[in-house]
């Protein structure tokens, strides 16, 4: 078989394919071979009936058809095998320029992965967002498990305030109808949180449990529901009780309900390392992903459309499948949120593109350094995932489907990767500042006004110095 491959462009190739009529000869006799046990004739058992006596009887180009797809699918493969650089995507055409007695010659048509022009990414510096490690942080933890420990107790005569919990009975209608899912008993509901729309929380300060009470309220233009979009509505409420919240000091006997803790001093202790070893995590990837972005940003390649439309296929099944853990169907959940299937699609392509873009760049480095997976990356990784399954090697790798096994190879060639690219350039750690102990960050530096919208106390302190 003699084969050559044109370029037509940076996206497509073709594969031209011709054999001589010896080649063309055998190939049809393996089709014969390979078909002639579901054949019969007067005077033949099934499966013994001759090529020549089928030729003649159904014409001398029965088995032509079959035999080209062979012959194509044959030299496809040995292409892609012998030529590194020809890598075929998507689903190639096939045209028969010339077929006779005297052989025959093909074209393969395909899209290819284009060539990727890669930025520098050796012996350069790289600026990665960096988090330290302050008492703050530690502070703030307390704090979160100080409201996780939180209790609430009713109040007989208490007058609901900002900030205490009132149990509620409500009923929701528009013009005189109750609509769907307005309607609840007992709920607890924080006065102040801003968790209900317009002013509803604020139309039940100064009322006590015994008092109902006529809330009115305008649902937002952009509400998610259709029907209740911009319309005014009325909530009948009743107060069953007012709760004053209980909040447990921070003391030994606090530290004691979070775990087996003798006190304070240790769990303060447990949770400054796990915050250290989650800072250490996020700060590895941010690293990394700093010099990714770099080189990822600085390099240059056509998208192909059709990696493209495949990777945006993927990410609409994962949002999909994401929205069917929730009990949502995907059309349910466009009109939800006021929108279609097809603009959700659209939405997400430059997310597609750029998933695209990685992709091929992370590929173009692997090959330009020549990554591979040796027996004794595999047998590490191997071992690392029976150790986690509690299993056995053996029972590990006969248990894991190709998909995972195709991940493992990816994650271990992307580890070598990584460790390359880190071993070869510089990486300058820009500290991130750390503006309240909301849990907001930014990168903006001292000037920022980021957090204008946060109402806790440090921003409040920080807006009033400025």
């Amino acid at each position: 078989m003699d084969y050559k491959i044109n370029k037509k462009n940076e996206s497509t190739s073709e594969l031209k394919i011709k054999i001589n009529a010896k080649e063309w000869k055998d190939a049809v006799e393996k089709v014969y071979n390979d078909q002639k046990g579901k054949y019969s004739m007067e005077g033949w058992r099934k499966g013994k009936v001759p090529q020549k006596v089928l030729e003649n009887t159904y014409g001398n180009t029965m088995f032509w058809e079959d035999a080209i797809t062979e012959v194509a699918n044959n030299g496809y493969r040995q292409a892609i095998n012998e030529n590194k650089d020809f890598d075929p995507i998507g689903t190639p055409s096939l045209n028969v320029d010339k077929v006779d007695d005297n052989g025959l010659e093909l074209t393969i048509t395909t899209e290819v992965i284009p060539p990727v022009k890669l930025a520098k990414y050796t012996d350069i510096e790289i600026e990665a967002p960096i988090r330290k490690y302050s008492e703050k942080m530690l502070e703030e933890e307390l704090k979160h498990a100080q409201v996780h420990k939180t209790t609430d107790k009713p109040v007989e005569g208490k007058v609901a305030a900002n900030g205490d919990i009132v149990v509620i009975d409500f009923t929701g209608s528009i013009d005189g109808v109750e609509f769907e899912g307005g309607k609840a008993e007992n709920h607890k509901l924080e006065l102040g949180s801003k968790s209900f729309i317009d002013t509803f929380e604020d139309q039940l300060v100064g009322h006590k449990a015994g008092d109902k009470v006529d809330v009115k309220v305008t649902f937002p233009k952009n509400y998610g529901a259709k029907d209740l979009a911009g319309k005014e509505a009325l909530f009948k409420c009743e107060i069953k009780s007012v709760n004053e919240k209980v909040v447990p000091e921070i003391n030994d006997e606090f530290a004691k309900t979070m775990g087996n803790y003798k006190n304070l001093e240790e769990y303060k202790k447990d949770v400054e390392e796990q915050i250290k070893y989650e800072l250490e995590s996020e700060n590895k990837r941010a690293e990394e992903d700093a010099i990714l972005q770099t080189i990822i940003k600085g390099s240059t390649v056509t998208l192909p459309k059709v990696l493209v439309e495949q990777n945006l296929d993927n990410i609409m099944k994962d949002l999909e499948y994401r929205l069917m853990y929730q009990g949502i169907n995907l059309n349910d959940y466009a009109k939800f949120t006021n929108t279609t299937v097809e603009k959700l699609r659209e939405d997400r392509v430059k997310d597609a593109e750029g998933l695209t873009k990685t992709k091929l760049v992370l590929e173009a480095l692997v090959k330009a350094e020549n990554l591979r997976v040796t027996d004794e990356d595999a047998d590490a990784k191997w071992a690392e995932i029976a150790k986690i399954q509690n299993k056995s090697i053996e029972d590990a790798k006969k248990d894991a489907n190709p998909n995972a096994i195709d991940r493992m190879y990816s994650d271990i060639l992307m580890d070598k990767l990584v460790a390359f690219l880190k071993s070869r350039n510089t990486i300058k750690p820009k500290e991130i500042k750390e503006h309240c102990h909301c849990g907001d960050h930014c990168e903006c530096g001292d000037d920022c006004d980021c957090d204008d919208d946060c109402e806790c106390d440090d921003c409040k302190k920080e807006k009033k110095s400025k």
